[in-house]
Protein backbone atom coordinates (compact mmCIF):
# COMPACT_ATOMS: atom_id res chain seq x y z
CA UNK A 1 0.00 0.00 0.00
CA UNK A 2 2.67 2.40 1.14
CA UNK A 3 4.37 1.99 -2.28
CA UNK A 4 1.43 2.48 -4.49
CA UNK A 5 0.30 5.76 -2.63
CA UNK A 6 4.29 6.85 -3.10
CA UNK A 7 3.89 5.98 -6.75
CA UNK A 8 1.09 7.83 -7.42
CA UNK A 9 2.40 11.08 -5.57
CA UNK A 10 5.57 10.76 -7.31
CA UNK A 11 3.68 10.87 -10.59
CA UNK A 12 1.57 13.63 -9.82
CA UNK A 13 4.16 15.84 -8.66
CA UNK A 14 6.21 15.04 -11.90
CA UNK A 15 3.39 16.43 -13.41
CA UNK A 16 2.91 19.25 -11.47
CA UNK A 17 6.41 20.17 -11.71
CA UNK A 18 6.28 20.23 -15.43
CA UNK A 19 4.22 23.45 -14.69
CA UNK A 20 5.54 25.10 -11.54
CA UNK A 21 8.82 25.15 -13.10
CA UNK A 22 9.65 26.03 -16.25
CA UNK A 23 12.88 23.43 -16.39
CA UNK A 24 14.95 21.38 -14.46
CA UNK A 25 18.53 19.79 -15.04
CA UNK A 26 19.54 16.66 -13.40
CA UNK A 27 23.05 15.32 -13.61
CA UNK A 28 24.26 12.07 -12.15
CA UNK A 29 27.71 11.13 -11.67
CA UNK A 30 28.42 8.38 -14.22
CA UNK A 31 29.23 5.83 -11.50
CA UNK A 32 25.92 6.15 -9.48
CA UNK A 33 25.13 3.06 -8.07
CA UNK A 34 20.96 1.71 -7.24
CA UNK A 35 21.40 -1.55 -6.10
CA UNK A 36 23.33 -1.09 -3.50
CA UNK A 37 22.02 0.64 0.01
CA UNK A 38 22.76 4.68 0.18
CA UNK A 39 22.22 8.16 1.68
CA UNK A 40 21.35 10.77 -0.60
CA UNK A 41 23.07 13.67 1.60
CA UNK A 42 21.84 16.97 0.19
CA UNK A 43 21.85 20.92 0.97
CA UNK A 44 18.69 22.14 2.10
CA UNK A 45 18.12 25.78 0.76
CA UNK A 46 13.50 25.19 -0.04
CA UNK A 47 12.13 23.14 3.09
CA UNK A 48 10.32 20.30 1.95
CA UNK A 49 10.04 20.91 -1.74
CA UNK A 50 13.87 20.24 -1.82
CA UNK A 51 12.17 16.43 -0.88
CA UNK A 52 10.01 16.55 -3.83
CA UNK A 53 11.91 17.69 -6.59
CA UNK A 54 14.97 15.13 -5.48
CA UNK A 55 12.16 12.15 -5.35
CA UNK A 56 10.81 13.02 -8.96
CA UNK A 57 14.03 13.18 -10.78
CA UNK A 58 15.80 9.96 -8.87
CA UNK A 59 14.88 6.58 -10.57
CA UNK A 60 14.44 4.51 -7.08
CA UNK A 61 11.96 5.30 -4.77
CA UNK A 62 13.26 6.87 -1.80
CA UNK A 63 12.90 7.24 2.04
CA UNK A 64 12.71 10.67 3.81
CA UNK A 65 13.82 11.48 7.09
CA UNK A 66 11.34 14.53 8.10
CA UNK A 67 11.06 16.86 10.96
CA UNK A 68 9.57 14.78 13.72
CA UNK A 69 6.91 17.67 14.98
CA UNK A 70 5.22 16.80 11.61
CA UNK A 71 4.13 13.44 13.23
CA UNK A 72 1.96 14.43 16.02
CA UNK A 73 -1.60 13.73 14.70
CA UNK A 74 -2.13 10.32 13.76
CA UNK A 75 -4.17 10.31 10.92
CA UNK A 76 -1.15 12.86 9.38
CA UNK A 77 1.23 10.25 10.61
CA UNK A 78 0.05 7.55 9.07
CA UNK A 79 -0.40 9.37 5.54
CA UNK A 80 3.18 10.51 5.93
CA UNK A 81 4.55 6.58 6.72
CA UNK A 82 2.41 5.89 3.50
CA UNK A 83 4.77 8.69 1.60
CA UNK A 84 7.80 6.88 3.30
CA UNK A 85 8.65 9.72 5.43
CA UNK A 86 10.53 8.34 8.86
CA UNK A 87 10.54 11.01 11.93
CA UNK A 88 13.76 12.39 12.88
CA UNK A 89 13.52 14.35 16.41
CA UNK A 90 15.64 17.48 17.71
CA UNK A 91 16.16 19.21 20.50
CA UNK A 92 13.98 21.64 19.84
CA UNK A 93 10.90 19.23 20.13
CA UNK A 94 11.27 18.50 23.19
CA UNK A 95 14.02 16.45 24.93
CA UNK A 96 11.72 13.53 25.90
CA UNK A 97 11.19 12.99 22.33
CA UNK A 98 15.07 12.45 21.29
CA UNK A 99 14.48 8.43 22.71
CA UNK A 100 12.47 8.09 19.65
CA UNK A 101 15.10 8.39 17.23
CA UNK A 102 16.47 4.92 18.89
CA UNK A 103 13.23 3.49 16.61
CA UNK A 104 13.90 6.27 13.67
CA UNK A 105 17.92 4.30 13.32
CA UNK A 106 16.93 1.00 13.95
CA UNK A 107 14.61 1.41 10.93
CA UNK A 108 16.89 2.98 8.95
CA UNK A 109 19.67 0.28 9.58
CA UNK A 110 16.68 -2.07 8.41
CA UNK A 111 15.99 0.00 4.98
CA UNK A 112 19.72 -0.45 4.36
CA UNK A 113 19.59 -4.66 4.80
CA UNK A 114 17.03 -4.06 1.66
CA UNK A 115 19.08 -1.98 -0.50
CA UNK A 116 16.98 1.12 0.18
CA UNK A 117 17.81 4.93 -0.32
CA UNK A 118 17.46 7.46 2.56
CA UNK A 119 17.36 11.18 1.98
CA UNK A 120 18.85 13.44 4.52
CA UNK A 121 19.41 17.19 4.36
CA UNK A 122 22.73 17.52 6.18
CA UNK A 123 22.53 20.84 7.08
CA UNK A 124 19.98 20.49 9.76
CA UNK A 125 18.15 23.47 9.03
CA UNK A 126 16.38 25.30 6.31
CA UNK A 127 17.24 28.28 4.87
CA UNK A 128 16.57 30.23 1.72
CA UNK A 129 19.80 30.97 0.47
CA UNK A 130 21.83 30.33 -1.77
CA UNK A 131 25.26 28.61 -0.11
CA UNK A 132 25.98 25.80 2.01
CA UNK A 133 25.70 25.88 5.91
CA UNK A 134 27.96 23.93 8.38
CA UNK A 135 27.03 20.16 8.03
CA UNK A 136 25.60 19.02 11.42
CA UNK A 137 26.47 14.88 12.80
CA UNK A 138 23.20 13.36 11.61
CA UNK A 139 24.03 11.65 8.33
CA UNK A 140 27.71 10.86 9.75
CA UNK A 141 26.01 9.18 12.98
CA UNK A 142 24.06 7.48 10.65
CA UNK A 143 26.74 5.79 8.46
CA UNK A 144 28.58 5.06 11.39
CA UNK A 145 25.52 3.34 12.95
CA UNK A 146 25.07 1.29 9.35
CA UNK A 147 28.54 0.39 9.52
CA UNK A 148 28.59 -0.85 12.95
CA UNK A 149 25.76 -3.23 11.91
CA UNK A 150 27.79 -4.74 9.28
CA UNK A 151 26.54 -2.92 6.45
CA UNK A 152 29.79 -2.17 4.56
CA UNK A 153 28.28 -1.18 1.11
CA UNK A 154 26.51 1.09 2.45
CA UNK A 155 27.23 4.36 -0.33
CA UNK A 156 26.91 8.02 0.05
CA UNK A 157 26.06 10.56 -2.49
CA UNK A 158 26.32 14.11 -2.46
CA UNK A 159 23.88 15.92 -3.89
CA UNK A 160 22.76 19.41 -4.49
CA UNK A 161 19.99 21.73 -5.52
CA UNK A 162 20.12 25.32 -7.50
CA UNK A 163 16.97 27.58 -7.53
CA UNK A 164 16.96 30.35 -10.06
CA UNK A 165 14.26 31.84 -7.36
CA UNK A 166 12.35 31.06 -4.26
CA UNK A 167 9.42 33.38 -4.58
CA UNK A 168 9.19 33.41 -8.43
CA UNK A 169 7.61 31.21 -10.67
CA UNK A 170 7.82 29.16 -12.90
CA UNK A 171 11.51 28.65 -11.70
CA UNK A 172 14.50 26.59 -13.00
CA UNK A 173 16.08 24.01 -11.49
CA UNK A 174 19.31 22.38 -11.20
CA UNK A 175 20.09 19.38 -9.44
CA UNK A 176 23.38 17.52 -9.04
CA UNK A 177 23.70 14.06 -7.90
CA UNK A 178 27.41 14.01 -7.18
CA UNK A 179 30.67 11.07 -6.90
CA UNK A 180 29.61 8.40 -4.25
CA UNK A 181 31.89 7.44 -1.39
CA UNK A 182 31.85 4.15 0.65
CA UNK A 183 31.69 5.42 4.28
CA UNK A 184 33.93 1.95 5.16
CA UNK A 185 36.77 4.36 3.69
CA UNK A 186 36.81 6.34 6.38
CA UNK A 187 38.90 5.15 9.84
CA UNK A 188 36.79 3.91 12.82
CA UNK A 189 39.43 4.70 15.76
CA UNK A 190 36.77 7.11 17.35
CA UNK A 191 33.45 8.16 16.69
CA UNK A 192 34.38 11.98 16.78
CA UNK A 193 37.02 11.88 14.06
CA UNK A 194 35.11 9.72 12.09
CA UNK A 195 32.34 12.52 12.55
CA UNK A 196 34.73 15.16 11.38
CA UNK A 197 36.43 13.29 8.57
CA UNK A 198 33.01 11.71 7.03
CA UNK A 199 31.56 15.56 6.91
CA UNK A 200 34.58 17.18 5.43
CA UNK A 201 34.42 14.63 2.76
CA UNK A 202 30.69 15.20 2.28
CA UNK A 203 30.97 19.16 2.10
CA UNK A 204 33.30 18.87 -0.51
CA UNK A 205 30.76 16.19 -2.45
CA UNK A 206 27.91 18.47 -1.76
CA UNK A 207 30.08 21.79 -3.16
CA UNK A 208 30.84 20.02 -6.25
CA UNK A 209 28.75 22.29 -8.86
CA UNK A 210 26.82 23.93 -6.13
CA UNK A 211 25.96 27.36 -7.52
CA UNK A 212 26.88 29.97 -4.86
CA UNK A 213 25.13 33.75 -5.05
CA UNK A 214 24.32 36.34 -2.62
CA UNK A 215 21.42 37.83 -4.64
CA UNK A 216 18.28 36.43 -6.68
CA UNK A 217 19.79 38.38 -9.16
CA UNK A 218 23.13 36.66 -9.55
CA UNK A 219 21.15 33.16 -9.28
CA UNK A 220 18.91 34.09 -12.32
CA UNK A 221 21.66 35.14 -14.57
CA UNK A 222 23.38 32.25 -13.95
CA UNK A 223 20.05 30.10 -15.15
CA UNK A 224 19.41 33.06 -17.93
CA UNK A 225 18.73 30.94 -21.50
CA UNK A 226 17.74 32.50 -24.63
CA UNK A 227 14.99 31.34 -26.90
CA UNK A 228 14.73 32.22 -30.57
CA UNK A 229 12.31 34.22 -32.04
CA UNK A 230 10.19 31.32 -33.19
CA UNK A 231 10.05 29.56 -30.09
CA UNK A 232 8.66 32.96 -28.79
CA UNK A 233 6.25 32.98 -31.47
CA UNK A 234 5.13 29.49 -31.43
CA UNK A 235 4.25 29.79 -28.11
CA UNK A 236 3.07 33.64 -27.35
CA UNK A 237 -0.73 32.62 -28.85
CA UNK A 238 -0.93 29.14 -26.22
CA UNK A 239 1.01 31.30 -23.62
CA UNK A 240 -1.60 33.80 -23.64
CA UNK A 241 -4.39 31.67 -23.34
CA UNK A 242 -3.08 29.64 -20.80
CA UNK A 243 -2.35 32.85 -18.31
CA UNK A 244 -6.10 33.85 -18.92
CA UNK A 245 -7.62 30.62 -17.86
CA UNK A 246 -4.94 29.92 -14.74
CA UNK A 247 -4.23 32.78 -13.43
CA UNK A 248 -7.16 33.51 -11.04
CA UNK A 249 -6.41 29.93 -9.72
CA UNK A 250 -2.83 30.24 -9.66
CA UNK A 251 -3.10 33.93 -7.94
CA UNK A 252 -5.34 32.74 -5.26
CA UNK A 253 -3.57 30.05 -3.99
CA UNK A 254 -0.29 32.46 -4.01
CA UNK A 255 -1.88 34.83 -1.95
CA UNK A 256 -3.24 31.98 0.31
CA UNK A 257 0.77 30.44 0.57
CA UNK A 258 1.89 34.29 1.27
CA UNK A 259 -0.75 34.84 4.09
CA UNK A 260 0.13 31.16 5.56
CA UNK A 261 4.18 31.04 5.25
CA UNK A 262 5.16 34.96 6.04
CA UNK A 263 8.69 34.99 7.43
CA UNK A 264 9.40 31.46 7.16
CA UNK A 265 10.89 29.41 4.48
CA UNK A 266 7.91 27.21 3.57
CA UNK A 267 6.34 29.37 1.10
CA UNK A 268 6.98 27.19 -2.17
CA UNK A 269 6.82 24.15 -0.86
CA UNK A 270 2.94 25.81 0.51
CA UNK A 271 2.33 26.72 -3.02
CA UNK A 272 2.95 23.86 -4.69
CA UNK A 273 1.42 21.32 -2.61
CA UNK A 274 -1.73 23.47 -2.53
CA UNK A 275 -1.78 23.56 -6.28
CA UNK A 276 -1.28 19.72 -6.54
CA UNK A 277 -3.86 18.64 -4.57
CA UNK A 278 -6.79 21.25 -5.28
CA UNK A 279 -5.59 22.43 -9.24
CA UNK A 280 -6.89 18.86 -10.65
CA UNK A 281 -10.07 19.03 -8.36
CA UNK A 282 -10.96 22.38 -9.87
CA UNK A 283 -10.16 22.16 -13.34
CA UNK A 284 -12.39 18.76 -12.85
CA UNK A 285 -15.08 20.73 -11.41
CA UNK A 286 -14.99 23.25 -14.53
CA UNK A 287 -14.48 20.28 -17.04
CA UNK A 288 -17.83 19.03 -15.63
CA UNK A 289 -19.96 22.07 -15.94
CA UNK A 290 -18.80 22.89 -18.98
CA UNK A 291 -20.21 18.62 -20.25
CA UNK A 292 -23.59 19.91 -18.64
CA UNK A 293 -23.48 23.08 -21.20
CA UNK A 294 -21.54 21.61 -24.25
CA UNK A 295 -21.41 18.04 -24.14
CA UNK A 296 -18.70 15.37 -23.77
CA UNK A 297 -15.97 16.45 -26.01
CA UNK A 298 -16.11 19.66 -24.44
CA UNK A 299 -15.67 18.71 -20.84
CA UNK A 300 -12.65 16.60 -22.46
CA UNK A 301 -11.07 19.34 -24.29
CA UNK A 302 -11.62 21.76 -21.03
CA UNK A 303 -9.73 19.02 -18.73
CA UNK A 304 -6.71 18.99 -20.81
CA UNK A 305 -6.04 22.45 -22.45
CA UNK A 306 -6.15 23.87 -18.92
CA UNK A 307 -2.80 22.14 -17.76
CA UNK A 308 -1.39 22.05 -21.30
CA UNK A 309 -2.02 25.86 -21.81
CA UNK A 310 -0.41 26.41 -18.52
CA UNK A 311 2.58 24.28 -19.45
CA UNK A 312 2.95 26.74 -22.96
CA UNK A 313 2.85 29.82 -20.64
CA UNK A 314 5.92 28.19 -18.13
CA UNK A 315 8.18 27.25 -21.32
CA UNK A 316 7.42 31.04 -22.67
CA UNK A 317 8.30 32.43 -19.54
CA UNK A 318 11.09 30.68 -19.56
Amino acid sequence: MSKAVYHFFKIGAKLALKIYCSKTVVHFDEATSYTAPKIIASNHPNSFFDAIVIAVNYPKPIYFLARGDAFKKPIVAKFLSALQLIPIYRLSEGKSNLIKNDDTFTSCISLFKQNETILIFSEGVCINEWKLRPLRKGTARLALLALNAGIDNLQIQPTNLNYSSFLTNPKKILINFNQEFNASVLTLEQDSFFYNCFNTKLTEGILDHLQIAEREEDMTALFYEKKSHAQKVALAAPAFLGYLLNASIYYYFKKMAQKKTKNTVFYDSVLFGLLLIFYPIIVLIIAIVMGFIAGYYAAIITFFIFPLTAYCHSQYRR
